[in-house]
């Protein structure tokens, strides 16, 4: 069985960026139990101020301008991680450095009182940490798929062993 590690990942960021942007959807569509089950599992990961969240038909999305930043940021990384595995992963590694170092900061400097943050700043240093985040996930995830799908074994026999 080949799976693709870029193909499950893309799937899931992919469906997380849909559901985020269908919980306001649901909600303006007169469906509020099925916007309710829509926003809370991303109430567990986001704080979903509605202030600090972009908005549709006057709702707030299920997350925050910086979460869909880095669902996007991992969505777009993942498709895009052929082109990333071009550049050296010493260079990969100083981009996720920076990239987080970037977004801890625009985290925490609202808490000096100094500057309250912007949405542009949020969004992009989310987008930038996923993207740079996901060529590294899905090696992570390559390495877990071809542990437990060896070319050797068919899938049943993976599964047999895993259980066991």
């Amino acid at each position: 069985m080949n799976i693709s590690a870029r193909v499950i990942l893309a799937g899931i960021w992919g469906a997380l960026v849909i559901a985020a942007i269908a919980a306001p959807l649901l909600l303006s569509g007169s469906c509020p139990i099925a916007a309710f089950f829509t926003y809370l599992p991303f109430s567990f990961f986001c704080h979903q101020m509605p202030e600090r969240s972009f908005t549709l038909l006057l709702h707030p999305l299920a997350i925050c301008h910086r979460c869909l930043g880095i669902y996007l940021g991992f969505l777009i990384g993942t498709l895009l991680t052929p082109y990333f595995f071009r550049i050296p992963q010493k260079a990969l590694r100083v981009c996720i450095i920076t990239a987080a170092a970037l977004l801890t900061v625009d985290a925490l400097i609202p808490l000096t009182g100094l500057w309250s943050g912007f949405w542009l700043c949020r969004f992009l240093t989310g987008l930038a940490f996923g993207a740079t985040a996901a060529p590294f996930a899905v090696m992570g995830l390559e390495g877990i798929l071809k542990t437990f799908f060896r070319r050797d074994q068919t899938v049943a026999q993976s599964l047999k062993e895993a259980i066991l």
